[in-house]
């Protein structure tokens, strides 16, 4: 009875690890075919636009989510400043500048900038003082601003140029304003429950994407959109943002930020794969080699974080 006991007791652990990885696959999985989507619903409705309408949707889910839930809904006064500035930079100004860049940009570089948000979140910790920036961290980041200038490099009359224009800029950016979000947030979601805090955060920060987005959501004949346009919008607003978000923080609270991190890598090769086999994105060697280094400075900067406790 008591082998029986300890071996279930064992069981338990590793299948909930399989159930964290597993989900975070799946998470990977939308995310990088949320890129390929994207790209596609760009061609027929403006950025602006686009992120209106998802946020729209999402934040839809978020409060219905909320209202099923017998959770707590109330946020208390004192963090309202914060929430809303988790708003402002984890949905409206992430959201206005990832869309933007995108546009303007390849699914595959874009991404590749957005993965880079580890670093940022590395400066933003020691400059703030909220915890110790390890040497091996610093070293990860030397290392992936080595990858960017090798990923940017290219190839013009008389030796080499740089091929970094205002799309990678503008998902550059992108990544710092979702750093200050990740800083931010981190004591709301561990004093109210997730559900609580997605819904609040979301529709806080849809009310300025639609106000930005006004001019665009007019241009655009949503009626002659079409059943697939439609559904390609709902699938980027539903499965990609509130269940990847909820994948993401569900497997941070059980195996830790730097496991659950080492899968925007598999995000960011996936999405390569994808932009490669069906938006026909083209990668030179020195791209794939400075991608490949940026990445191994993003997987070096998560490495030197301390273990999370089990």
């Amino acid at each position: 009875m008591l082998v029986s006991s300890e071996a279930s007791e064992t069981a338990a652990p590793r299948q909930l690890g399989w159930a964290v990885d597993a989900s975070l696959l799946a998470m990977a999985l939308f995310w990088a075919t949320n890129m390929v989507v994207l790209k596609s619903l760009l061609r027929v409705v403006p950025p602006a636009a686009l992120s209106s309408v998802r946020f729209g949707i999402v934040s839809a889910v978020g409060l219905g989510v909320m209202a099923a839930r017998d959770a707590p809904r109330v946020v208390a006064p004192r963090d309202w400043p914060r929430l809303v500035l988790c708003a402002l930079t984890g949905i409206t100004v992430y959201q206005a500048l990832f869309m933007e860049g995108l546009d303007l940009t390849t699914a595959f570089t874009s991404n590749l900038m957005q993965g880079t948000e580890p670093l940022f979140a590395l400066v933003l910790l020691s400059w703030t003082g909220a915890a110790a920036v390890r040497p091996r961290q610093w070293g990860g980041v030397l290392l992936a601003l080595m990858g960017a200038a090798i990923f940017f490099l290219q190839g013009v009359e008389g030796g080499f140029g740089t091929a970094f224009g205002k799309g990678d800029a503008l998902n550059l950016a992108s990544a710092v304003s979702f750093a200050v979000y990740g800083l931010l947030s981190g004591p709301l979601f561990r004093r109210y429950p997730g559900s609580t805090m997605m819904a609040w955060t979301m529709t806080v920060g849809a009310v300025p994407l639609g106000l930005w987005s006004l001019s665009a959501m007019r241009s655009v004949d949503w009626r002659g959109l079409g059943p697939v346009v439609w559904g390609e919008i709902v699938f980027s607003s539903v499965l990609p943002v509130y269940v990847g978000y909820w994948i993401w923080n569900w497997a941070i609270a059980r195996k830790g930020l730097a496991h659950a991190s080492l899968y925007i890598f598999v995000d960011i090769v996936v999405t390569g794969v994808f932009a490669h086999l069906f938006l026909g994105e083209r990668f030179g060697l020195l791209r794939l080699a400075g991608a490949a280094v940026i990445l191994a400075g993003v997987h070096l900067a998560r490495s030197g974080e301390p273990p999370h406790p089990e």
